[in-house]
């Protein structure tokens, strides 16, 4: 018999969702998540939009998570299309009540939670996998080994164990990235988004009033710009004109972090008894506000997939389940497009004919499969 049920590499969003709802849903499977705790901050002032909340409640942490006393956001400032900014809502249009989320003390709610639920907990890295008969055996970076039936990857954007078995991913662009944070303000800021020549930045605030500004852009533009260098970073917010307000009389705290936020999916075979979770299945431009939403979504829906297969040997929920993130993506793109084509001022520049150039189209072409890890290293080099 193997160790656990259920395997799942990574406790942030999509995979503690994914092993709450497991244990809510099918409490006779044994589940484990093994995460190495050693995420560093990304301190990129992350937004839970209002529909969200279907999902807090799926998972019964609503109550916890509104005591948590993450600042509730109503609306943005944009000045998308237009110089002069105007209240504006999620990119999906949602008109209601979300939260800017203090990021490690929400991750620590869905931890705990799923200790709490019964989950084994184990606080360690997925070093490899290798393919049983039946299910996986799994070895640890502190060299234990265990089997397990059913893997979920939930370990980001990296996808390692999506990685390690070769399943391809497709990227629709080299978005980057280059975040700056200035000291605690007393005055809050609603989240700002403003589109330039080369790209789009924005600015927010973390729970501790930290200001945080960021600058997105294609990864050769950053490279051609020096945007992974204060100076060059500076520069360009000086090109701005909400932005620079916004920084004005504010010193930075450090020089620009780069971060990939290319858009992208991943589609694991049917063959394999394995899915894919949250940034591991598919990761969204952060225009669209969708990144922690998504997590949960797709944690909580792959969690009725594998106990269908695992306790009714139903394998139609694993295939509804890769289906949806594919049509969710088909549509993100539709709306991502819809949106990026609203704004024409720079048309005659690389950043926006690159989301011009497809309009109307199923999607933008996609790229050849290449490490974003590569792109970061080149990027910091020339910093």
């Amino acid at each position: 018999m193997a160790d656990f049920d259920v395997l799942i590499a990574g406790g942030g969003p999509g995979g503690c969702a994914a092993a709450i709802s497991l244990r809510n849903y099918a409490p006779a499977l044994r589940v484990c998540v093994a995460d190495p705790g050693t995420r560093s901050p990304r301190n990129l002032g992350e937004t839970l939009p209002p529909q969200a909340g279907v999902f807090l409640d799926h998972l019964g942490i609503r109550e916890r998570f509104v005591g948590d006393g993450h600042v509730r956001a109503y609306r943005t400032e944009s000045a998308w299309g237009s110089e002069h900014p105007i209240a504006n809502e999620f990119l999906y249009g949602v008109h209601q009540c979300g939260w800017r989320l203090d990021r490690e003390r929400f991750d620590a709610l869905l931890a705990q939670t799923a200790r709490e639920r019964g989950v084994d907990w184990r606080r360690d890295h997925v070093a490899s996998v290798t393919r049983l008969d039946e299910g996986w055996a799994v070895r640890f970076r502190d060299g234990g080994c265990h089997t397990a039936r059913f893997l979920v990857d939930a370990t980001g954007r990296n996808a390692s164990l999506c990685r390690q078995l070769g399943i391809v991913t497709r990227r629709d662009d080299r978005l980057i990235a280059s975040v700056v944070r200035f000291a605690p303000q007393a005055e809050p800021i609603d989240l700002t988004v403003e589109p330039c020549a080369d790209g789009w930045w924005y600015a927010t605030a973390l729970a501790d009033r930290t200001r945080v500004l960021a600058c997105m852009s294609d990864s050769d533009i950053v490279r051609e710009q020096g945007l992974a260098g204060l100076d060059g970073w500076l520069q360009r917010l000086d090109a701005t004109r909400c932005m620079r307000a916004l920084a004005a009389g504010l010193t930075p705290l450090e020089a620009p972090q780069l971060y990939p936020a290319a858009s992208l999916h991943r589609s694991v075979p049917a063959a394999l008894p394995m899915l894919a979770v949250g940034d591991a299945a598919s990761a969204f431009d952060p225009l669209s506000s969708q990144g922690i939403a998504k997590a949960l979504r797709s944690g909580v829906f792959a969690s009725y997939a594998v106990a269908d297969s695992l306790l009714r040997g139903d394998e139609r929920g694993r295939t509804r389940y890769r289906d949806f993130i594919a049509d969710e993506f088909t549509g993100y793109r539709e709306t991502l497009a819809q949106y990026y084509g609203r704004e024409r001022r720079w048309s005659d520049r690389p950043f926006w004919q690159r989301r011009h150039a497809n309009e109307g189209a199923s999607g933008p072409p996609q790229l050849t499969d290449r490490r974003e890890s590569e792109q970061m290293r080149a990027l910091r080099q020339v910093a």
